[in-house]
């Protein structure tokens, strides 16, 4: 008879009691198993690739409860109980440095912890291993105690943002249609409309560097009227880019952070192209981060912003209303811990380092008399005129650049002077050198004829002093001309005869822009025309050209083969562009910028590409950043420096002081209303120590006002305001009143009220007193303009409260814009 509920063939002969201690002591190996994985730091080390550099990745583990804590009290298993820190080493150009670098900081943060860890980053910045030190490439990353934590990181997505589908061990991205299946560990691409996924590419996993973002922007004139001129300079600033794409619909989850963008647009030559570059560049800028969820190398980077320029460029260029205004151009882009300068035409950056060093961006794209962009003028044929500009006490000339004007005589003059200036100002060509009338035959015997006559007009012995070095160009110059048409008749005498006459239909060049009805009498077109057929011919003749030689890439060989080539190009592109209005086509001072058809085509005479710099955001302290339109150049680079410094953490503030000031010294040296418009971006970017975060329990006994400020402000308002003056917390003070003043005044009002808060912040509560328009200045004593105490999302304005919390006791903010109004503020608690 059998008992229990054991068979004697599973029974082993073991004693129950046995058994049941036997999986009592495997549960608590088990359980002691898993407190000790619960309990001991993990470091998962891995390699990225970030454009052309390589660089460690340290994911720290870090258990959330001590060794000694009961089973049950340990975090839910699925999250794996663990805080986890990311710390990554420099950027390496090898792979065995970034290699080495993960190395010692895995073995730090074993031996010292988290905060020696995140130290030894800095350090590592300035360290140059040693070949010997290297480790092989085909070391291995990973560690036996870290298997089971790499296969958790593995399976799960990259960045934030995921969440599981309902019901589906599957994830889905909440901002931007992409997925992840942790099984096959693979990304999708979520096609809108069908819902089909398609493989793709991980995303870039960002990370959160500490640094810190600040910016204002400024536009002074002459006075308030001149601020919403068409003529002036245009400014964006996107302080959180991936807030700002979340609101446009362009995921950005996976740029480093922080991610900011600061633009200045300046006219050349009219306002129109500026205000649609300004009103369009956000847009794209956004569609072309968003299209690409990897890392934004700085060559990336580069062709990104050199792509939007080129998009820009090619909408201003095909415009009928705005293609011949030009634009100047900088933007400041910040993703994670680089900062990218880019700059065309007259806007400049400075750049300021916490070292104290100083580096230009642009400011080299204007006309001069010699260097790089003024050969590049040269060689695209562009003529160089001295202007003069207004000012008291008179400023020396503004060299500009237009497409050339060339006059063509062919009338001897009997005065020598005269004729010297006839052969070297207005003859562009061989036959008009020589004087050859239309319809003469220009064969290499008439051509000496007529070098014989020049002859004894323009030869330097018959010449007085004055005159001889003239003298000397003008017979080198008519000698040089019988050897060119010697030399295109021996090529084909046919060909020369046409190229005569197209020189002289051409005649004199007037106008920066051919007149259609020149060009289609220069073409032998009649009215209406068709491109195609323009073409078809401007195609003919540039084939007869070809017959008097061209070299092997193509180009006609003979001067004046090119000048009639160049002629023909630009009685089509006549055909094409749009008549430009009158006195639109200005000479301008800047050597790039967008725009500009005229001196673009059809041939370029000035550039669009951008001058760009990436300067790495990798030492401890502020890197001040001021982008300039033009006419601060009065100022001079210490001169700007030197007013952000007076206003170090207040950036809005310091661009105002950049722009009135560099505006009122235009104005005192009389240079004109167009003159004294000046604009400046400042940005304020805090390089601040990786530390590690305090308990929460411990930082609340070190710092009282974690969690709560009190602060004194000053409000002015103006009559911009959608309330008006229907603000509840003004009624007593606003009592009678009627807001008339203006944004720009309550700004410099503001203003004269910071200065003297520089010298003297302790008035304050006194400037609140008299000055404030919100009813909180009728407090007494020091409580004047008193906030009273602000707790950590009470005050409704997340932007506000910022400020708030970001200030020492003491200190006294930046201007701050609220729907109140202008606010100071100065923290005391």
């Amino acid at each position: 008879m059998t008992t229990g509920n054991f068979s004697d063939k599973t029974w082993s002969g073991t004693p129950m009691w046995q058994i049941a201690e036997e999986l009592e002591d495997q549960r608590k190996r088990r359980e002691q198993e898993e407190l000790r994985k619960a309990s001991t730091p993990v470091a998962v080390l891995n390699l990225r690739m970030e454009g052309d550099y390589h660089l460690s990745e340290l994911i720290l583990l870090i258990p959330a409860k001590a060794a000694g804590a009961l089973v049950e009290s340990r975090p839910d298993p699925t999250t794996g109980g663990f805080r986890e820190v990311k710390v990554r080493g420099p950027r390496r150009k090898t792979k065995r440095e970034a290699m080495r670098d993960g190395f010692e900081l895995r073995q730090t943060f074993h031996d010292r912890g988290e905060a020696e860890t995140r130290r030894l980053v800095y350090e590592l910045k300035n360290k140059t291993w040693p070949t010997s030190e290297l480790p092989a490439e085909s070391a291995k990353l990973d560690e036996p105690q870290d298997k089971e934590q790499r296969l958790r990181l593995a399976q799960r997505p990259r960045g934030t943002g995921w969440s599981r589908k309902k019901d589906a061990d599957f994830f889905l991205h909440t901002h931007s249609p992409m997925a992840y299946d942790p099984k096959k560990m693979q990304y999708f691409e979520i096609e809108a409309g069908t819902n089909r996924y398609y493989p793709c590419d991980a995303p870039h996993d960002p990370v959160e560097y500490p640094v810190s973002v600040q910016a204002g922007a400024s536009l002074v004139g002459q006075d308030d009227s001149d601020l919403t001129s068409p003529d002036r300079p245009r400014t964006i600033l996107l302080k959180e880019l991936v807030t700002t794409g979340r609101a446009m619909k362009k995921p950005l989850f996976f740029l480093d952070t922080p991610a900011s963008c600061f633009v200045m647009f300046e006219g050349v030559r009219g306002s129109a192209a500026a205000d649609y570059c300004s009103k369009n560049f956000h847009t794209k800028l956004l569609a072309r981060l968003s299209s690409s969820l990897v890392y934004w190398s700085d060559a990336l980077t580069y062709r990104m912003l050199s792509g939007i320029l080129e998009e820009l460029e090619s909408e201003v260029l095909q415009s009928s209303s705005m293609c011949y205004d030009g634009v100047s151009f900088g933007v400041a882009l910040v993703l994670g811990d680089r900062l990218t300068v880019a700059t065309l035409g007259s806007v400049r950056a400075v750049l300021q380092t916490p070292s104290g060093s100083t580096r230009v961006v642009g400011g080299e794209h204007f006309v001069a008399e010699e260097g790089i962009e003024r050969t590049r003028v040269d060689a695209g044929g562009g003529e160089v005129l001295s202007c003069p500009r207004p000012g008291e006490p008179p400023l020396e000339p503004q060299l500009r650049v237009r497409r050339p004007l060339k006059p063509r005589k062919t009338d001897i003059c009997q005065e020598q002077s005269q004729e010297l200036k006839r052969i070297l100002e207005s003859s562009p060509d061989a036959f008009a050198t020589l004087a050859f009338e239309p319809g003469e035959a220009a064969d290499p015997k008439a051509a000496k004829v007529n070098y014989r006559k020049l002859a004894l007009k323009v030869h330097p012995d018959k010449a007085p002093e004055e005159l001889k070095e003239q003298a000397a160009q003008a017979f080198a110059k008519i000698e040089a001309a019988v050897a060119r048409i010697e030399a295109l008749w021996e090529a084909d005498a046919k060909a020369t005869v046409e190229l005569q006459k197209l020189l002289e239909l051409a005649g004199s060049i007037e106008s920066a822009v051919m007149p259609r009805a020149w060009a289609r009498t220069f073409l032998g077109l009649e009215d209406p025309v068709e491109f195609e057929d323009a073409e078809k011919k401007a195609n003919a003749m540039k084939q007869d050209l070809q017959k008097l030689g061209q070299f092997a890439d193509g180009r006609l060989a003979h001067e004046d083969a090119r000048r009639a080539g160049d002629l023909i190009d630009e009685a089509l592109e006549s055909l094409q562009a749009p008549a430009p209005k009158e006195g639109a086509l200005e000479a301008v001072p800047v050597t790039r910028a967008l725009g500009l058809r005229d001196l673009k085509k059809p041939r370029s005479i000035i550039s669009a590409k951008p001058h760009v710099e990436v300067i790495p955001l990798d030492s401890l302290g502020f890197y001040k950043l001021a982008m300039l339109s033009a006419n601060t150049e009065i100022l001079g680079v210490d001169g700007v420096l030197k007013r952000i410094q007076d206003f170090p953490k207040q950036p809005k503030t310091a661009s105002l002081v950049v722009a009135q000031d560099a505006a009122e010294a235009q104005a005192k040296r009389k240079a004109g209303r167009r003159a004294c418009l000046s604009s400046s971006i400042v940005a304020l970017l805090e390089v601040k120590p990786d530390d590690v975060p305090e308990p929460p329990v411990k930082k609340a006994k070190t710092d009282s006002t974690t969690d709560k400020v009190r602060c004194l402000h000053i409000l002015l308002k103006h009559k911009d305001l959608r309330m008006g003056a229907k603000d509840p917390e003004s009624a007593t003070r606003l009592r009678g009143k009627t807001i008339t003043r203006t944004q720009a005044q309550a700004e410099r009002e503001l203003l004269k009220m910071q200065r003297e808060l520089v010298a003297n912040p302790n008035v304050f509560h006194m400037m609140a007193r008299k000055h404030s328009e919100c009813d909180s200045a009728l407090q007494p004593g020091q409580n004047s303009g008193d906030l009273g105490w602000v707790s950590r999302g009470s005050s409704g304005n997340p932007q506000f409260e910022a400020v708030l919390f970001g200030l020492k006791v003491y200190e006294v903010s930046d201007i701050v814009s609220t729907p109140r109004g202008f606010h100071l503020v100065q923290r005391i608690a």
